[in-house]
């Protein structure tokens, strides 16, 4: 009894979860479960009208194409159902009569004689495989125009670009017309021979004069924001079109295309903000994107302002929310009655009434109230809009809502105080407010650098004050001092460092009464990438050459976040392009080496090469060959210090390294690392890699060795829990630091010898410094 009430609830709860997806101006109206009716997930759906205004879907699924008559909404029937060969692409398209169905297996392109419908479903079915003497077998997408032309992307035929075919001469057997071939063609559309595609791989959309088949000429090209062009489609008027990245986190984009030889981008949008979901296909639809996003079903945008657009209507098909490959794939909202029909992969086809709302639109514009000078880059957030919105270089900015009613809308930049307002907002009007912001007043500070024991000021220290909402950076001059302008009087993290020294880290309250902040920093090689002190890149890898910044994640191999204990949030990482695709900009066809600034490591008596680092390799077929090689380089001469050669399939991590490396080389003033990672043809893999925390230290004291009067020590080394301190000749201030210069624990010694308790501290490396003296120590 207790396993069937577990059970009921469960599917209660189900049902709830389904019940409370995202649902805005969309209804389902039925649903059609492919799972249970063919075993099929689905791919790419469209749509056709007979003579008599019946309306159907042509769905294409994992093992067949499928027609289903969705006149009666509430009441899908399916009345066609042809098996072909397994994939996971089967793309349709209708002219006419005739519905067209690519797929990257290699059946060629079906073509479906629909005229029979709805009297007959005997429908009668060809293959078409290209010219003889230049044939194809598949391809990724199809589209046809009412003009009677069809276009194949993404054929396996030369670099898979795009293939005219004329299909009003005979649509049963189209005639290849022409082709354009220097990129592969991803998706595309055509309207009034002017056609429009994505280059996916090459991160760009091109549009061509098309009015000569045998001969397409370039009118202009533009870079999309996430640089993984999926589809494009244009405006009704032909001078917007709206493209999709298909890569997480990506947006919807418009563009301004009346001069083609200066496309320039008019907004961009997400479904969830700030999320990792992929968007897949956008469709106009009169004055609205119609958009199908993987794991956030249909999305519904009003676009009558291309540079604003708006949400007003969606429907979730897929429970949860995830960056892969999982919901719906595609959406046809072009029936005359106004329904929309959604392929989801694995949940199957929705029959959807859509209502079409126009959205509440605000927009104006930002200025400094003293000044009168428009303001770029104000935050602009509207309560219950879906993006943060910023002003353009004229200090515009627009945005809006679905539902009508009185909001919020707040307004932000560094520098000024923010300011909140309440507004009245209806479906389908226009509402301006302009906004003076007024500017805080200014404060000075002066960054002090010097060279801990000696005094001596520190030249071209790079210096990073880091408050919330601003980010300053400077670099001292001849005597070590940079000057801040600043504005808010509270909490920063301080930042110093150069090549050569300790990387000094601390938060601190900064006022107006501060005026003065002087920073001593401890001569050493230290570097956790925080500020840029000249490593060089090279090599001959295609992708995912090193590079320096805040780690961007992917799925299953990239790490969130750089290496713990170190100051800041950056590293050197190969490929760091936004996206969770973990074989998007990995290492592939060639290798990446990072080499480090020269050092002088001639005076050290045990020095020890330090280090996080980390690898991953994986995927690929073929033998792991792959490699990740860290080596110490003297000028001259060079040792390996570590390598690592794949596979390594976990999920990438931030590993800590200590080489003691006397011995190992001649210590010269020329030293440098190399780390240098390799995917090379023919067995490429996702291959990636990652360093971060470079030191260099003397080695640890393992046990007092001098108790003399003039001699101090630590002990034990590494220790848990407790630091003793022995020998101290004079009471005095004590410090215990990061290996970036942070403070962590002080105080005075009162006695010759002292007992610390260290279990607070996280596992690493760190410093004791009193009378001049520091002493490397190990947290276990």
């Amino acid at each position: 009894m207790l396993v069937l009430r577990y059970f009921i609830l469960s599917i209660i709860l189900v049902f709830l979860d389904f019940e409370l997806r995202a649902q805005l101006n969309m209804d389902s109206l039925s649903h059609i479960d492919y799972q249970l009716l063919h075993g099929a997930n689905l791919n790419d759906v469209w749509g056709y009208v007979d003579e008599l205004g019946n309306e159907y879907a042509i769905v294409g699924t994992s093992k067949g194409t499928s027609i289903v008559n969705i006149t009666d909404g509430a009441n899908p029937q399916e009345v066609f159902w042809l098996a072909g060969t397994e994939s996971i692409w089967r793309d349709p398209c209708v002219y006419g009569n005739y519905a067209y169905v690519t797929t990257e297996a290699e059946d060629g392109l079906l073509i479906i004689d629909l005229s029979p419908l709805p009297q007959s479903n005997n429908l009668t079915t060809t293959l078409y495989t290209g010219p003889s003497s230049n044939p194809w077998q598949s391809a990724h997408t199809c589209f046809t125009s009412p003009s009677g032309y069809g276009y194949i992307f993404g054929a396996n035929r030369g670099n898979g670009g795009v293939i005219m075919l004329d299909l009003h001469s005979n649509p049963m057997s189209p005639v290849e017309v022409g082709t354009y071939d220097p990129y592969y063609v991803h998706d595309g559309f055509e309207r009034n021979d002017t056609l429009y595609v994505g280059h996916i791989y090459d991160g760009f959309f091109s549009i061509l004069d098309v009015s000569d088949k045998s001969n397409p000429q370039l009118l202009g090209t533009k870079t999309t924001p996430n640089s993984f062009t999926h589809n494009v489609w244009p405006s009704a008027n032909g001078q917007v079109v709206y493209t999709t990245d298909e890569i997480s986190g990506a947006y919807i984009a418009a563009y301004d295309i009346t001069d083609g030889q200066n496309i320039t981008e008019l907004d961009r949008v997400q479904s969830t903000a700030n999320s990792f979901v992929i968007p897949h296909n956008v469709h106009v639809r009169g004055e609205y994107l119609v958009t199908s996003y993987y794991s956030d079903g249909v999305i519904v945008h009003d676009a009558t302002y291309p540079y604003n657009l708006v949400q007003v209507g969606n429907y979730d098909t897929y429970i949860g929310q995830t960056p892969g490959f999982d919901g719906c794939w595609g959406v046809y909202p072009f029936f005359p009655s106004g329904k929309a029909v959604a392929a989801d992969i694995t949940k199957g086809l929705y029959i959807l009434g859509v209502h079409y709302q126009k959205a509440c639109y605000l927009e104006g514009v930002v200025t400094d109230a003293v000044s009168g000078q428009t303001l770029s880059n104000v935050s602009v957030q509207l309560s219950s809009a879906v993006m943060l919105e910023k002003t353009n270089q004229v200090g515009f900015y627009a945005t809006g809502t679905a539902l009508s009613g009185i909001y919020t809308v707040s307004f932000s930049k560094a520098g000024y105080y923010p300011m909140t307002l309440s507004t009245s907002l209806i479906n389908g009007a226009l509402t301006t407010i302009n906004v003076p912001l007024i500017p805080i007043a200014p404060y000075s500070l002066e960054v002090n650098v010097l060279e801990f024991g000696s005094n001596n000021p520190i030249s071209d220290a790079q210096i990073r004050l880091v408050h919330p909402l601003i980010d300053h950076s400077g670099i001292t001059n001849g005597l070590g001092i940079e000057d801040f302008t600043l504005y808010y009087q509270e909490n920063y993290r301080l930042t110093v460092g150069k090549w050569g020294y300790q990387t000094y880290c601390i938060d601190t309250v900064v006022t107006a009464f501060t005026t003065n902040l002087t920073v001593y920093l401890v001569p050493g090689y230290y570097d956790d990438f925080e500020f840029d002190f000249g490593w060089s890149v090279s090599g001959t890898a295609q992708t995912g050459m090193w590079e320096r910044g805040v780690p961007n994640p992917t799925t299953n191999t990239v790490t969130t976040s750089d290496a713990e204990w170190d100051c800041g949030k950056f590293a050197f990482v190969t490929g760091n392009d936004v996206g969770l695709n973990p074989d998007h900009d990995d290492v592939d066809g060639g290798y990446t080496q990072l080499l480090s600034p020269q050092m002088d490591l001639s005076s050290y008596v045990t020095p020890y090469i330090n280090f996080a680092r980390s690898f991953y390799c994986y995927h690929g077929p073929g033998t792991f060959d792959d490699t990740m090689s860290i080596y110490l380089l003297n000028g001259t001469t060079s040792v390996l210090l570590q390598q690592m050669i794949g596979p390594e399939g976990n999920l990438m991590e931030f590993d800590y390294f200590s080489f003691p490396v006397s011995g190992l080389i001649p210590l010269t003033n020329t030293m440098q690392l190399q780390v240098v990672i390799s995917d090379f043809s023919p067995n490429v893999n996702i291959t990636e890699g990652g360093l971060d925390h470079f030191t260099v230290t003397n080695q640890p004291t393992a046990s007092v060795n001098d108790s003399s009067s003039d001699k101090w020590t630590i002990y034990p080394n590494p220790t848990s829990e407790t630091l003793f301190l022995n020998g101290f000749s004079s009471i005095g201030a004590w410090t215990i630091s990061a290996t970036n210069g942070q403070v962590l624990v002080q105080g005075t010694t009162q006695d010759v010898s002292l007992e610390v308790s260290v279990e607070n501290l996280k596992s690493g490396m760190y410093f004791l410094r009193f009378q001049n003296e520091v002493r490397s120590w190990v947290k276990q």
